[in-house]
């Protein structure tokens, strides 16, 4: 389900909501589904034998599976604001509670809107320590398999192997017609990709090579916001807090990394949660607001199959 769907939305709930999605383009496109604060996440590692075809009177091919469960608990994301009483006094003085209302909803937004920045960078940058979740680029690091930490029931060779080292500046036409060539073939192997995500910078050069190459489309999200994609797959484009510029390839410290995913939350990638996004508001007292009101998310990464994403690395502009 998309954020909007799984979370229990007031009419204000949904106003800051809007504003989180209108900054932080990926909390649009990522799926979340509904779990308990430690869940169990069973990655499908199916494995299978022989032919299905058969001979009349024959048994059919039998493979036992073995599922392989790991437990995911949930990160907690939260900000709140108060406001005095001493304001809140005023309001009753001035017999109208507008000025105060309207000033707290600014307050509210720009928190709104912080916290959502904050979770769009972890579903990237996510440590899985100190508190944060697991993001996509910890999940599988720039890095062969013993640069890799297990998580989520893969092996560090499992997810080596979602990583493609690129090593190509994007500076030149052969260059990019490598780096379209690439970008296809781990496209195919991320059957139903539904987002390409990369920084900003990267997003307007591959917008770039995909006109000149015939590649490049739009289409519209289920929010009603216009995408420009490529090969049909929508281009998120996040900050460079995100995504940085910053990444090393061992010489150079201006590479980046573009992520190819299927969200989905059967056997793709998604975010479980069991909350949503959780606002409280003020309570009311003589139509002036006072106390404390809080933003909350509690999520955490979840990804299934080994096809559900791909990691583009060393990427140079």
């Amino acid at each position: 389900m998309k954020i909007d769907q799984i979370s229990s939305l007031s009419q204000r709930a949904a106003g800051l909501l809007g504003k989180m999605l209108e900054l932080s383009p990926l909390l649009q496109y990522a799926e979340f589904r509904k779990d308990y604060s430690t869940g169990i996440n069973v990655p499908d590692k199916s494995t299978f034998t022989n032919s299905a075809a058969r001979a009349v009177n024959a048994s059919l091919q039998k493979d036992n599976q073995t599922p392989n469960p790991t437990l995911v608990s949930l990160a907690l994301y939260g900000r709140e604001i108060g406001v005095d009483d001493l304001y809140k006094k005023d309001a009753e003085l001035s017999g109208s509670p507008l000025g105060l209302l309207r000033w707290l909803d600014r307050q509210l937004g720009a928190l709104a809107v912080k916290l959502a920045n904050e979770i769009q960078i972890d579903m990237i940058q996510g440590t899985n320590a100190s508190n944060r979740m697991l993001g996509l680029g910890t999940f599988v690091k720039d890095a062969a398999a013993a640069g890799q930490t297990a998580a989520l029931g893969f092996t560090t060779a499992e997810q080596a192997a979602m990583n493609t080292q690129v090593s190509l500046q994007l500076n030149t036409t052969a260059n990019q017609e490598t780096f379209v060539e690439t970008l296809f073939k781990q496209l195919a192997t991320v059957p139903g990709a539904n987002a390409i995500i990369c920084n900003t910078n990267l997003a307007a050069r591959l917008t770039t090579i995909a006109k000149k190459m015939g590649a490049a489309g739009e289409s519209v999200n289920s929010f009603g916001v216009p995408a420009t994609t490529f090969n049909n797959v929508p281009i998120v484009a996040v900050d460079t807090n995100t995504i940085t510029q910053t990444e090393s390839d061992g010489t150079n410290n201006d590479c980046t990394s573009l992520y190819i995913v299927r969200f989905a939350e059967e056997l793709g990638v998604c975010f479980a949660t069991n909350s949503g996004f959780y606002f409280q508001d003020f309570q009311d007292y003589q139509n002036s607001p006072q106390g404390v009101s809080r933003l909350q998310f509690f999520l955490n990464l979840v990804v299934e199959r080994t096809d559900a994403m791909r990691r583009l690395s060393r990427i140079r502009l």
